[in-house]
């Protein structure tokens, strides 16, 4: 609509408006304009005056609560939601909001329960059907959530976001040629969607053709130029060709547009090593950090080069400084519990974690760094102290709501406490396998076995070197009867070299498989 027909169509509208009593849909409709332009100040200003002027105006009412909704004034959008359900309980348009807004405030299960009120009612609503299907995946139930996206894309073929959330869900769910066919019937429809080619890249390399993955890069890069995904899948794609060359120039392009990005620079890295490259590895972090100075994800990748060529002390410096910068990440506690379980310099850090914690105790990167070390220590009484002073403070901080839940789980705590703070820390870091390991090794100890499987692929896809993630999928695997799968799996854990919590185990399960 051109700026001459837009002010036309307002015109219109304010005259109906003016005319129409407060009952009317009129005013709704005029604030519906200004919201559909952006003008939210004054939409609610209008529907203000009309809910004041005529409560029940469920119209006004509904609209209202949108409005305030996409603020991000959730209580606001409940207040306005209120005289709704009070004249109409069965409101199917207030359930649905209702709905979006508990799945925003992380209040998964009243979430899920308002969608499927609204599609017991209306279960053809593609919209709802696909909230559903986000809060299932908020809970960490990815089967629920793949039915649902499948019975949406069903329904609604066109509905891209849907598809194209499924077809991800699928790629890490290792149903990768499932998702090829879903995206490329969506592009023969719809040829100018760049996230289907983002996803059809990707799930061509897992199914082996590194040819078809540059094509879809590329054709990605043309419809998304500024896009810095474009160019690091397309450098993926030539990495997997062995065009090392054309790989690196498209991860310094990646990087050219989001200097932030770190899984180029990881990529590069990686390319650096594989070639002994080491010093060359370090100078280009080095040279990126320069560039971000604040990202603790940049300091943590140098660490992980300085821990590859056994500079122990370097590595430290890196982990700790990481987590300074971003105390939420998980990956330096870790790391750094691995160097004082080698050098076992527990009293060393423990002394370093006292010291900041004096001058601020409510520092939760020292509190977390604690609670690491006393782990590694095998003091599990002081690490659990220590993870829920941090969740005192932010109840929802991933990675010690992941390594309480971990306590909690492995060594007698609350089972159900386990389970919500594992949870709680998959809906704060969805893409983190060690957390998904955990997760999934929770629903394994609950015999919920489809949901630990979803998850502990999607770890063992992230982490396959990991044994203990192998041991987990490997008992996962042959509990559901998958006996090939299982001994794979659980070959790779008994024949590393690493110990790990459950070993003896894995080695028993595997004999009585074969």
């Amino acid at each position: 609509m051109s700026k001459g027909d837009r002010a036309q169509a307002e015109r219109e509208l304010k005259t109906a408006a003016d005319l129409a009593p407060p009952t009317s849909r009129a005013r709704v409709r005029l604030a519906d304009f200004y919201v559909l332009n952006n003008r939210r100040e004054e939409a609610k200003q209008i529907l203000q005056e009309t809910t004041k002027q005529a409560p029940g105006n469920l119209a006004a009412w509904r609209l209202l609560a949108e409005v305030s909704f996409s603020e991000g004034k959730m209580d606001e959008a409940l207040k306005a939601l209120a005289p709704v359900f009070k004249k109409n309980a069965s409101d199917l348009e207030a359930h649905a909001l209702q709905g979006r807004i508990h799945l925003a405030k992380h209040e998964t299960t009243q979430a899920i329960a308002e969608f499927q009120r609204v599609l017991k009612a209306e279960p053809r609503l593609a919209p709802v059907r696909y909230q559903l299907a986000l809060a299932q995946l908020q809970a960490g139930n990815l089967q629920q959530a793949k039915s649902e996206l499948r019975e949406t894309v069903n329904g609604a073929p066109n509905y891209t976001q849907a598809a194209l959330v499924l077809a991800e869900l699928n790629i890490r769910t290792g149903a990768a040629q499932t998702a090829i066919q879903d995206l490329e019937r969506l592009v023969a429809s719809q040829p100018s969607v760049p996230g289907a080619y983002a996803l059809l890249s990707p799930a061509y390399l897992a199914q082996g053709d590194p040819g078809r993955a540059v094509a879809a890069a590329q054709k990605f890069v043309g419809l998304a130029p500024k896009d810095p995904r474009g160019p690091y899948l397309l450098g993926i794609a030539l990495a997997t060709q062995g065009k090392r060359a054309e790989a690196l120039r498209q991860f310094e392009a990646s990087l050219a547009l989001a200097p932030e990005y770190i899984d180029p620079l990881t990529q590069m890295v990686g390319l650096m090593l594989a070639e002994r490259q080491p010093k060359a590895a370090i100078d280009r972090i080095v040279s990126q950090i320069a560039l971000v100075p604040k990202s603790g994800a940049h300091e943590a990748l140098l660490g992980n080069v300085y821990a590859s060529q056994g500079d122990a002390k370097s590595a430290e410096a890196a982990y700790l400084k990481a987590i300074d910068l971003s105390p939420a990440l998980i990956e330096p506690y870790l790391r750094l519990g691995v160097l004082y379980n080698t050098s076992q310099r527990y009293d060393e850090a423990l002394a370093k974690t006292a010291q900041a914690l004096k001058v601020n105790p409510r520092n939760i990167g020292a509190l977390m760094l604690e609670g690491v070390v006393y782990e590694s220590k095998g003091d599990l009484k002081s690490a659990q102290e220590a993870y829920e002073k941090v969740l005192a403070i932010n109840p929802r901080f991933a990675p010690a709501a992941n390594n309480l839940a971990w306590i909690y789980s492995e060594h007698g705590g609350d089972q159900d406490k386990a389970l919500a703070l594992a949870q709680v820390a998959k809906e704060e870091a969805p893409d983190d396998p060690r957390i998904s390991d955990t997760l999934g090794w929770i629903f394994y100890r609950r015999a919920i076995y489809q949901s630990a499987l979803s998850m502990l692929e999607d770890s063992a896809r992230k982490l396959p070197d990991n044994p203990q993630v192998q041991y987990h999928l490997g008992m996962t695997y042959a509990q559901l009867g998958n006996t090939d799968k299982a001994r794979k799996a659980l070959t790779a854990a008994v024949n590393s070299p690493a110990a790990f919590q459950g070993k003896d185990e894995a080695a028993k399960t595997l004999a009585g498989l074969k």
